[in-house]
């Protein structure tokens, strides 16, 4: 394990990762000057290895935690008054970071940060939205959100996870991301937490970030339609949890059917 010097103390940059050695290693080389700590989640590639030789803190996990264990073991381990939490198939643009501290420096109301996520081809992803309701949900399963424009919103409730930055003090009241989840919608419980707490939670638009959506883990309609049904059963209730389940089942095959023609 080596660790790095930061001259960028206020700054932790926390990187779970499962099996994707040569991507990490190629995440990690392209970041400034800061804390950068990889979470080995027990890959058997060789992630440790990798890595071993270079300027980043490696902490190796014996048992897979998935995403969110992960990247609370991470963020457990940092020291910096901001944390970035980073996929390994994601590629800050120039400036991005720089980005996420300077907007943290100028709002002490801001709690959690989005980067404006772009696929390799530099069309925009989803990077945020609004606290999902069941009308959101059903167009989500359903896979109609793919053929919907992806357009920049000014406002939002929930960041995407795959280039979020917090305050301590946020991750002190609002974290950690909660493990029950099998992949998907910790970010958003982590970020509708801390908007109960009085924190602010935006995208910053001069934050871009290359994300190779699928590349860790393929996408998964079903794990992603439980998962939010979880989510909404925490939120709404146990009556919008038995409403929600046949409509996004219907949804879903929905999805199948536009997917088989």
């Amino acid at each position: 394990m080596s660790v790095v010097t930061s001259v960028r103390s206020e700054l932790s940059i926390v990187i779970p990762t499962y099996n994707t050695a040569a991507m990490t290693l190629t995440l990690c080389r392209t970041l400034p000057d800061a804390e950068v700590i990889v979470v080995d989640d027990a890959s058997t590639d060789g992630t440790s290895e990798l890595l071993r030789t270079e300027p980043v803190t490696v902490i190796r996990l014996d048992e897979n935690r998935r995403f969110a264990g992960a990247a609370n073991a991470g963020v457990a381990a940092s020291r910096g008054a901001i944390v970035l939490l980073l996929n390994s198939d994601a590629r800050p643009e120039p400036g991005a970071i720089d980005a996420f501290v300077r907007a943290f420096d100028s709002d002490p109301l801001l709690g959690v940060a989005g980067a404006r996520l772009l696929n390799p081809d530099g069309t925009p992803q989803w990077s945020g939205g609004p606290i999902p309701t069941l009308a959101w949900l059903l167009v989500m399963c359903s896979g109609v959100a793919r053929f919907l424009p992806k357009r920049h919103q000014a406002g939002v409730d929930w960041v995407s996870g795959a280039a979020m930055a917090f305050r301590r003090e946020v991750w002190d009241v609002a974290g950690p991301l909660n493990e029950g989840y099998r992949f998907y919608a910790q970010d958003l419980a982590l970020c509708v937490r801390a908007r109960a707490a009085g924190w602010d939670v935006r995208l910053i638009d001069d934050a871009h970030v290359v994300h190779e959506g699928g590349a860790t883990k393929p996408r998964d309609a079903a794990m992603l339609r439980e998962d939010l049904l979880t989510w909404g059963r925490a939120h709404y209730g146990r009556a919008w949890a038995a409403a929600a389940r046949p409509l996004t089942f219907a949804a879903a095959m929905v999805r199948r059917f536009i997917s088989s023609s």
